[in-house]
């Protein structure tokens, strides 16, 4: 877990509460439950006790409670990511079903790597607008496989045969990773910054534009083992 911080220092514990956030995004592994972990959303604090986060998504039960819990998330003010292992300490189904994790003892955060490159070849989805209909998918939408190389957690360089697409054109792109063992889809927005061609095809810069806080990180380790 605490690969995916580049520089490890302690964080006291009420820098942790100060930075949170109602509505923050922490990623969340329970272990032994993998098909629990995901993106869960901060609810509210119990100072020095728990961190509340939404669960809409969980049938909850006692079977829960003590259940250990590694967490993920990125603290805006700070430019920082932070980690840190803990357990469900409760389970409240009113209003809305949602977890106390117990507020850790020790936290481990480092600053994000930025401008650091992992040399990799990641399948990807990219969706954007030709300005033309296009009623096979959706007016002016096209839809094309390509592939994700020399990555950061900044942006990309992009290996495709589309030849419509041109600098400062944005585009969505989805793609998958695995990180520690679970299967992680990310979902982000770019815009294309060069554009050259290749032997068989083009090669983008892309610029990342917006990635939601619990993808950042999950693309940040991914990014770190692959550097």
């Amino acid at each position: 877990m605490d690969q995916a911080l580049q520089t490890h220092t302690a964080l006291p514990i009420h820098s942790l509460e100060d930075s949170l956030r109602l509505g923050q995004s922490l990623h969340l592994e329970f272990e032994g439950l993998p098909a629990l972990s995901g993106g869960y959303h901060l609810w509210g604090i119990c100072p020095n006790q728990s961190i509340m986060v939404s669960a809409p998504q969980l049938e909850l039960s006692d079977a829960l409670i003590d259940l250990s819990v590694k967490a993920r998330l990125f603290i805006e003010q700070l430019d920082s990511a932070c980690a840190f292992r803990t357990t469900v300490s409760n389970v409240c189904p009113q209003p809305s079903p949602y977890l106390h994790i117990a507020m850790p003892s020790s936290i481990v955060s480092g600053e994000m790597r930025r401008n650091n490159r992992a040399n990799v070849r990641l399948a990807c989805v990219l969706n954007y607008s030709d300005g033309r209909d296009n009623s096979s998918i959706s007016p002016g939408l096209n839809t094309i496989k390509a592939k994700m190389v020399d990555a950061s957690i900044c942006g990309c360089r992009i290996d495709t045969t589309a030849n419509d697409l041109k600098v400062g054109d944005n585009i969505t792109m989805t793609l998958e990773i695995r990180v520690f063992g679970i299967v992680q889809i990310i979902d982000l927005t770019a815009m294309i910054r060069s554009r050259t061609e290749t032997a068989v095809g083009y090669s983008l810069g892309a610029q990342f534009l917006e990635i939601k806080d619990c993808h950042r990180i999950a693309l940040s380790s991914y990014l770190l083992k692959h550097a």
